[in-house]
């Protein structure tokens, strides 16, 4: 699926990818939003793997946008994963970040299944 500034896809075991653009607006996403969840609650997902590979910095804004998703994908029973975090971007997301966030974060969408198998 591709909405303007995302692209979602099916990865296998109830997992779905989401990998973001630079043309995402973060500022106006509640159509996104609701259509993200639609797609998953379509595909009967369990996890959903968000991609940071492209994302250097993680300002406020584009927090609660993770949050938000992560809090959506909660109430449908998904798990949000954020994935290829950068350490500039992780860096920034530290200096302001005063509470945990709604999602969990690793490496590779294998290293987080696991540590979900190791527990």
């Amino acid at each position: 699926m591709s909405v303007s500034g995302l692209h979602l896809t099916l990865i296998g075991n109830g997992a779905m990818l989401l990998e973001p653009s630079r043309a995402l607006d973060v500022a106006n996403t509640g159509p996104v939003l609701e259509e993200i969840i639609r797609r998953l609650q379509r595909a009967h997902a369990q996890r959903l793997y968000y991609d940071l590979a492209e994302l250097a910095l993680i300002e406020p804004l584009y927090y609660n946008w993770l949050n938000a998703l992560a809090r959506a994908c909660h109430t449908i029973n998904v798990k949000m994963v954020c994935i290829h975090m950068q350490p500039t971007a992780a860096y920034a997301l530290a200096r302001y970040m005063e509470q945990k966030p709604a999602f969990d974060t690793a490496l590779e969408v294998e290293e987080w299944n696991k540590d979900r198998e190791a527990q």
